[in-house]
């Protein structure tokens, strides 16, 4: 009991300002004897208490409140730096990703374009031939033969191994024949599967951009919920929203991690290097 209440009156703050001839001592501008009596010490150990409450220095939990207010803090703010990064770089992604698709849609559409004039010819060739053999000139036959792009040439001479002159159930024209191909068709058809998977890709990440800044708006939020309850004195108040902080950030953790991350790379792309 002795050695309890003379550790409570070590910690007392107690100031021995001046002693006077009978042997009393002045403790915090009081004048008490030198030995003190235990309810002398538990009444100036209560005075102190309140002293430092009333001076907001943290007691027992309220230290817990802090440090848990703290690392809650720390924790939200580094996962909405995360999750506004991601958001900005799947953004990123998903615009360039439209742009490459709309270049090779453009492309597809000149391939395209090109073809249908490079088949133009060639039926006005063909059509030139043909009124030829029909009025029997066998000059304007050959000069309309030499006009006969390649494509055109190998599939007029497989149509004219099927005898369309007798054989009703030939092609009626070479550009039915199998032979004939366009490859500036193809090179377009090429080019339109590849302007489609961009758009996909770009609608894609333009989604995951999406669901990252709602990340980032429930984050703040809570941030937000965290951060004021620091303002209130009411224990109970303050528990209760790092309680709800604390579930709203298990909320938003996990759907975080459940979504595709973005690449975190400091260094500059390869194209931009090469153009410095």
């Amino acid at each position: 009991m002795a050695g309890s209440l003379a550790d409570i009156a070590g910690s007392i703050n107690v100031q021995f300002l001046s002693q006077s001839d009978n042997g009393l001592t002045e403790i915090n501008g009081v004048a008490m004897g030198e030995s003190l009596s235990p309810v002398e010490v538990a009444h100036e150990a209560h005075r102190h208490r309140e002293h430092s409450s009333a001076h907001g220095q943290p007691v027992g939990h309220w230290r817990v409140v802090q440090v848990t207010e703290a690392v809650l803090l720390a924790v939200i703010t580094i996962l909405a730096a995360w999750s506004g990064f991601a958001a900005a770089a799947y953004g990123t992604e998903s615009r360039v990703a439209f742009a490459e698709s709309a270049n090779l849609k453009t492309d597809a559409d000149a391939k395209a374009i090109e073809s249908n004039e490079v088949q133009n010819f060639d039926e006005f060739a063909f059509f030139a031939w043909l009124q030829a053999y029909s009025s029997g000139d066998a000059d304007a036959v050959n000069f309309a033969e030499q006009r006969f792009q390649p494509n055109l040439e190998i599939a007029f001479n497989a149509w004219m191994e099927t005898n369309p002159q007798t054989n009703l159930s030939a092609p009626a024209t070479p550009f039915e024949m199998p032979e004939y191909q366009r490859p500036l068709l193809e090179e377009s058809k090429a080019l339109e599967i590849k302007a489609n998977a961009s758009a996909d890709e770009g609608v894609e990440t333009g989604v995951l951009s999406d669901k990252y800044i709602r990340l980032t708006v429930l984050l703040a939020g809570v941030l937000f919920l965290v951060g004021i309850g620091s303002t209130f004195t009411m224990v109970s108040l303050r528990y209760g929203l790092i309680g709800v902080g604390l579930a709203l950030l298990v909320f938003a953790a996990i759907n975080l991690v459940s979504l595709p991350q973005p690449d975190f790379d400091l260094e500059p792309p390869s194209d931009v290097t090469e153009n410095a």
